[in-house]
């Protein structure tokens, strides 16, 4: 049964929450909130399986991969926003052995536009490891936005426009 108590619920709370208070904390200098962003990542990414398959967002840019794609997509959303889909509030996150819930409002934003959705994330995990994640959004505005973001007209797959120039 999903609980908020279980072992991979606390994970995706310290995962998402965690990230949020550092992005939300206003003492820290843009270098510590850097840093301390960086070490949040890399202490989340130790449960996180070096075979994980992330399905992102939208509908056009759609796109299935493994690490290294996860690592390119990542990258080039950042690229295409001036604040890449920052946690803002969590409603609840759920897990259990085998599966994870998180349903929240996340906030993106570039020059004057500023999208702030309710959203979910869907993880999947075997043995207390993260394998799957799959992104839960809008889809037409998660395309019209990342795709109005890039200078150059783009006709290619959802896998060529995530990597493309990472």
């Amino acid at each position: 049964m999903l609980s908020d108590t279980h072992p991979n619920a606390l994970w995706l709370a310290q995962l998402y929450r965690g990230g949020a208070a550092i992005t939300a904390d206003p003492t820290l200098s843009e270098d510590e909130r850097l840093r301390r962003q960086r070490e949040h990542i890399g202490e989340v990414m130790q449960r996180m399986s070096p075979d994980l398959v992330i399905h992102t967002g939208g509908v056009r840019l759609a796109a299935t991969g493994g690490r290294d794609f996860l690592d390119r997509y990542v990258k080039r959303r950042a690229s295409l926003a001036d604040a890449n889909v920052e946690p803002v509030e969590f409603d609840q996150i759920l897990a259990d052995d085998h599966y994870g819930i998180v349903h929240g409002t996340f906030r993106t934003s570039r020059g004057d536009w500023t999208w702030t959705r309710v959203g979910m994330g869907a993880w999947r995990f075997k043995d207390g490891v993260a394998v799957e994640h799959w992104e839960l959004s809008d889809g037409p505005t998660w395309d019209e936005f990342f795709l109005a973001g890039d200078p150059t007209p783009f006709t290619g797959s959802a896998e060529e426009f995530w990597t493309r120039g990472v």
